[in-house]
């Protein structure tokens, strides 16, 4: 049984668990759209990384396939399709008349088939060109192919349509209904309607209908029985014998085609509201975006009708580390996360929110941002700080991105300084790349391989959102906030005279 998601056939993987950096990077959010429709299952996919680059291109290939109209709709069919046999599988399980479990078991395998050839054939036209899509046209092939389907296959479709023929013809004269195998010039809710004119009912199959016969649905049935016994021998035969038709692993391949389908089926959303989305170069050691956005920002302002203002971002091979001041307010926090969710995306394997990027292969994400002391853990918010950041810090995390945002702000500046800097430091040793968004200024110069970036003010100190590289200025901002609240010399000096 071939992945989808995987490069191994029988990949020994835990139960996937929330990752901290979901909260850092507001995942959850975005998270909560890309999977509304899809269930707790697939979303599970969402929360740990392919193990090796090998993989992480494996998906990034069957998704540029699965963007593809034909290739999309034919998942799309297939996965509902599979929807629908799985709610007949339900229905049967509710119903209490054997005679309606055994027809509700029929439509339930006539369900599959249809949807597993009709998959066939869309992917066959459509000509797909990942190793991973090719893998699953041969696979639905082959499972047609098998003599054992195929038999099945003739049963399930000799029976149904035999089914499908029945029909009966009603008449309803001074009271009583008459009832005769036969075909009738009208339709059955018409019939019932006309004779019934203050009930409300439509037609359905006494087969297929509600738990509990009706007297007349009971009656058609008996007079089916009577006419078509051989047939009820042999769908009764073909229930009980219960063939196990799914293929060992089919649903677990149909949760991993909903990874794809989830964000596709959101990316094309947002596409329509001019969100941009591009597939990430991965190759050599320069990180490069163009048109850089926040997705979970994004969300927000679709809502309210706002648009997001991008940015660009550039690291050189030589270079480590940015370090981001400014004004509070001015978007570095923002930054700091499309930074983070533009290599989570790249990673695994999907596209990414910006119009272009080139993105290095890290090892792993790893993400701090700043939080509200918990009255709980009893240690302080430094404290807790410090905990986060000792995972972070062990041996074998090398070649990883750090996304890091305003820490030991409850320290005093000169101890911060000297932590942040240590902090810089152990990560550039251990042959990362990331962001540092911090107040304190001294960081951009705390050591070699650190580029400063700076958010922007307009002539009159008022926030630009616009991140670029600049040297770091001392208390960034602040004039604008002493102007605000009157708090200028000359405004304090006349409102003391």
């Amino acid at each position: 049984m071939f992945r989808l998601l995987y490069l191994e056939e029988n990949p020994r993987r835990g139960t996937a668990e929330r990752p901290v950096f979901f909260q850092d990077l507001n995942l959850d959010q975005i998270m909560d759209q890309v999977t509304e429709d899809w269930g707790q299952d697939v979303r599970a996919y969402f929360y740990a990384f392919p193990e090796s680059q090998a993989e992480e291109a494996y998906r990034r290939a069957i998704y540029s396939d699965v963007k593809k109209e034909e290739i999309y709709r034919a998942l799309m069919e297939f996965t509902m399709g599979m929807r629908i046999r799985k709610q007949y599988l339900e229905r049967r399980e509710r119903v209490q008349e054997e005679l309606q479990k055994q027809v509700w078991y029929l439509r339930e395998t006539q369900s599959y088939i249809a949807a597993l050839e009709s998959l066939k054939e869309s992917l066959k036209k459509a000509g797909p060109v990942s190793e991973g899509m090719k893998a699953l046209l041969d696979w639905v092939s082959g499972e047609i192919q098998k003599k054992e389907f195929q038999a099945f296959r003739a049963e399930v479709l000799s029976l149904w349509q035999e089914l499908s023929g029945f029909r009966v013809l009603l008449t309803y004269e001074k009271e009583r209904f008459t009832i005769a195998e036969g075909k009738g010039t009208g339709k059955y809710d018409q019939f019932l309607s006309e004779c019934f004119p203050s009930h409300e009912k439509i037609f359905k199959s006494p087969f297929l209908g509600t738990e509990d016969f009706s007297n007349l649905e009971e009656e058609l049935v008996k007079l089916f029985r009577k006419k078509h016994k051989d047939f009820f021998e042999r769908l009764n035969a073909f229930y009980q014998r219960k063939y196990a038709y799914l293929p060992e692993g089919a649903m677990e391949l149909l949760t991993e085609m909903g990874y794809y389908l989830s964000f596709a089926k959101f990316q094309r959303k947002m596409q329509e509201n001019d969100f941009l989305f591009c597939t990430p170069r991965v190759s050599g050691d320069v990180l490069s975006a163009k048109g850089l956005y926040d997705l979970a920002l994004a969300l927000t302002n679709l809502e309210k009708g706002q648009t997001v203002i991008s940015n660009d971002a550039y690291l050189a091979a030589d270079e480590s580390f940015f370090v981001l001041t400014g004004p509070n307010q001015g978007g570095k926090t923002t930054y700091a996360r499309s930074l983070g969710q533009l290599i989570y995306f790249t990673k695994m394997g999907l596209d990414a929110p910006a119009e272009a990027a080139e993105v290095p292969y890290y090892q792993n994400l790893w993400t701090h941002f700043s939080v509200e002391e918990s009255a709980e853990t009893g240690r302080g918010k430094l404290m807790d700080e410090l905990v986060r950041l000792k995972p972070m810090m062990q041996k074998g995390q090398s070649n990883c991105f750090v996304v890091i945002n305003e820490l030991f702000t409850t320290a005093a500046n000169y101890d911060a300084n000297v932590m942040g800097k240590r902090v810089l430091e152990y990560f550039i040793g251990e042959h990362c790349k990331g962001i540092y968004v911090t107040h304190l200024c001294d960081l951009s110069k705390a050591c070699d391989g650190i580029v400063s970036l700076r958010a922007g003010v307009d002539a009159n100190l008022v926030q630009t959102y616009e991140i670029r590289r600049s040297e770091a200025k001392e208390l960034a901002g602040a004039n604008r906030q002493v102007e605000k609240y009157r708090l200028t010399y000359e405004q304090l000096k006349e409102r003391f005279a």
